[in-house]
């Protein structure tokens, strides 16, 4: 019977957890200056946030449902791998396609700018 009180308080946790990273995650895409930053904070903290109502959402079935849910590892599995490959692709396309993007700082991304093109030329050679 204990365990179960037990189960119950940490489903409880998860989720308030949750939404505290998720409102922190709402805060950091309003406050942080430039939109790599703000990829950052939603790639992050969101996907930290999916994770821990996943996780809740495994030990529910659980316990209420008595039935392990594969499904649910899996899905947080995938997160885990696919979520900071996304982010990273992401911020690199905005770096490269938009020259013009909003940054903090003046020319802070020309040097990357300019090795991705000696890169490039390095494979067409």
């Amino acid at each position: 019977m204990i365990i179960n009180k037990i189960i119950t308080i940490i489903i409880i946790f998860l989720i308030i957890l949750a939404i505290i990273a998720m409102v922190s995650t709402i805060l950091g895409f309003i406050r942080l200056p430039d939109e790599i930053c703000k990829l950052h904070a939603s790639g992050v903290t969101g996907s930290f946030a999916v994770e821990l109502i996943l996780i809740a959402g495994f030990l529910f079935f659980y316990k209420y449902l008595n039935t392990l849910e594969y499904k649910l590892i899996l899905a947080i599995i995938f997160i885990i791998l696919v979520s900071p490959i996304t982010a990273h692709m992401i911020s690199l396309t905005s770096i490269i396609y938009k020259n013009n993007a909003f940054f903090k700082r003046k020319n802070q991304v020309d040097n990357l700018i300019n090795d991705i093109k000696k890169f490039n030329n390095k494979e067409t050679n």
